[in-house]
């Protein structure tokens, strides 16, 4: 695979773009949060009650199941997702992509208020997760589709539906790497199939100072972003690259 990565591929197979903070707060950031970010975050907005927030807090606090599940969600124009649970904030992007340049500005625009808010001290990690999905009806096709032989004794997987899971370490971050061979998403009212991608890129902080993260808040985000973007096209063959018509303008 070329050292030189795509800007944007003109078939775009992005299903889904999240950023996650994880932390521990002085006070009930999901009672505190939506108010404050309803208040101080430009355009349109909406708050949308999860049905996490049903359950008592004390449930939620003592099942680890349930400690980052999203409480509250607040839609913020046309593009994206806030999604805040007991202990952590998740931006997401609503399709179409609007590209890293508009979510990492809303990323920023987030975690910062977060800090004006004052209840969120220490850190636990920030991760930066992207689903992608390579549409196509053939199973053999979707094998060939990446960049690895997969080998089950005598048994090479050619058509066979498989799901595996590898975690990757890199640069200081952990690179959980799901390839699934059938995967579904409906878009629009329309159902896609295909080959799915997800790959989570998590860097744990272990209780470091949020005072003394946001400042390298920037940095932190193009690097978790670019080790995330080299995953996916290390994923991928020469010719899944090709059909995805890549741009490097």
């Amino acid at each position: 695979m070329t050292n030189k990565l795509p800007t944007k591929l003109k078939k775009e197979p992005l299903v889904d773009a999240v950023f996650e903070l994880r932390f521990d707060a002085s006070a009930p950031v999901s009672s505190i949060f939506p108010g404050f970010f309803f208040s101080k975050l430009e355009g349109n907005k909406n708050i949308e009650t999860l049905p996490t927030a049903e359950l008592p807090k004390h449930l939620r606090d003592s099942d680890p199941n349930l400690q980052f599940a999203p409480v509250v969600r607040i839609h913020w124009n046309d593009d994206f997702l806030i999604s805040i649970s007991d202990r952590s904030i998740a931006v997401a992007c609503k399709l179409p992509y609007p590209g890293w340049g508009d979510f990492k500005r809303a990323i920023l625009k987030v975690v910062n208020l977060v800090g004006e808010v004052g209840i969120v001290h220490e850190i636990q990690r920030y991760a930066l997760k992207y689903v992608d999905l390579i549409p196509c009806d053939d199973l053999k096709e979707r094998v060939s589709y990446i960049n690895m032989e997969i080998s089950l004794g005598n048994l090479k997987v050619g058509k066979e539906l498989f799901q595996f899971r590898v975690e990757i370490p890199k640069d200081q971050t952990i690179n959980v790497v799901q390839i699934i061979s059938s995967g579904s998403i409906t878009l629009g009212g329309i159902k896609k199939e295909g080959l799915v991608i997800d790959i989570d890129t998590i860097h744990n902080v272990d209780d470091q100072k949020l005072i003394d993260f946001l400042p390298q808040l920037s940095e932190q985000l193009d690097l978790i972003h670019g080790i995330n973007k080299q995953m996916f096209f290390d994923c991928i063959t020469a010719e899944t690259l090709a059909f995805l018509d890549p741009d490097y303008e």
